[in-house]
């Protein structure tokens, strides 16, 4: 058994006990008194390599005691603690975004902070998976990884600023093959063939949500922005939505509705006002996680949308890009293509500071797009 080598500390502040053969042998206790029989007990809160980390851990957890007190030891309770304090920072869909991230890492939630190192962050990435509303294991994309990486880094920060640690164990690896793949994913993008447009169109009336694409089609909006299109932002009778996020050219930018998909916009803005008393342009009123879209639901639907017409090696995003290449086809001005796209025009300094087009402008250069 190994020995045990107690160092007399001043009263109240804790103690260091030396355990012989351990790789950390300086152990830190602080004294817990049970208030009904005047006894004291004694909690670890932590081994390490040398006398004075242990010192130090004695003296700041008494100048944090609460930080100590068991109220957040696991990744759980770490992640409850953070996301309380970061949710009254970020948007709605950021809370939404973190939220769907955490539910990948029910394997973690459990561990204990403070014996987390870089590897146990890094399988938490690789082996994350949630269980779908049928029962289903879903295995985490790239760019979910990446977000557990993002959400990590952040989290541990919060505990290292609050000396729940003394390092953060996620920042000390990086996912630069992670990102690189990702990238060159994005790169390859399919362009949808007018005869894939013309499929859309004759079975919009058959396939739910094959509409909410073509919507994407016609107005160059990201997923994530078409997704949670409000009702107050539409104006019919002006022919126009209001939409965006992301980047400064992006947010709050008015699109005109196509004479093509006004029918298809009429329809669902009169469903989410009359039948769902919705403030959203798209629900899912079968969903059991609330009638609103979000991003993850919009990617859901679309891919039922490419399963069941057969349309194969599309992804969300695919939509603007067709968008783009299809508005340069039918000879749509680019800086009228990139303001409906939300995109920055910073490069062109004539565009950007002295062209101001008007409403009418975009409806007029909109018209003009064809997917023939």
């Amino acid at each position: 058994m190994a020995k045990s080598i107690e160092k007399k500390r001043e009263n109240n502040t804790g103690y260091i006990n030396f355990k012989k053969g351990r790789k950390s042998p300086y152990v830190a206790l602080v004294s817990r008194r049970d208030v009904l029989d005047s006894k004291t007990s004694y909690k670890s809160i932590g081994s390490f390599k040398t006398r004075r980390e242990a010192e130090e851990a004695l003296a700041n957890y008494y100048m944090n005691p609460i930080d100590y007190a068991g109220k957040i030891e696991t990744f759980e309770q770490l992640y409850e603690a953070w996301a309380k304090d970061y949710f009254k920072k970020v948007s709605p869909s950021s809370v939404r975004t973190v939220t769907s991230t955490y539910k990948y890492c029910s394997a973690g939630y459990n561990m204990l902070i403070k014996q987390m190192g870089p590897g146990h962050i890094k399988d938490l990435m690789e082996d994350a998976y949630i269980i779908d509303d049928k029962g289903n294991k879903k295995v985490a994309s790239k760019c979910t990884k990446e977000r557990i990486k993002s959400m990590c880094n952040l989290m541990f920060d919060y505990a290292f600023e609050r000396r729940l640690i003394y390092y953060n164990p996620a920042r000390a690896f990086k996912v630069t093959h992670l990102i690189r793949e990702i990238e060159e994913e994005k790169k390859v993008k399919q362009v949808f063939s007018p005869k894939d447009i013309k499929k859309m169109w004759k079975y919009v009336d058959v396939t739910p949500y094959t509409d909410m694409v073509l919507i994407g089609l016609y107005t160059g909006f990201r997923p994530q922005e078409l997704a949670i299109l409000e009702i107050d932002n539409i104006d019919l009778a002006e022919g126009s939505i209001i939409g965006g996020m992301k980047t400064a050219n992006g947010k709050n930018r008015k699109v005109p509705i196509h004479p093509d998909i006004k029918p298809l916009v009429e329809k669902r803005y009169i469903e989410a006002t009359e039948l769902f008393c919705s403030d959203r342009l798209f629900n899912d009123p079968r969903s059991q996680t609330g009638i609103r879209l979000t991003y993850d639901k919009y990617r859901r639907k679309f891919e039922f949308v490419m399963a069941d017409l057969a349309l194969n090696g599309f992804s969300p995003h695919c939509t603007r890009h067709t968008f783009a290449t299809y508005a340069k086809k039918s000879g749509m001005e680019p800086g009228i293509t990139k303001r409906i796209m939300g995109h920055s025009l910073r490069s062109d300094v004539t565009e950007y500071y002295y062209t101001h087009p008007e409403f009418s402008d975009f409806e007029r250069e909109l018209r003009k797009l064809s997917f023939e």
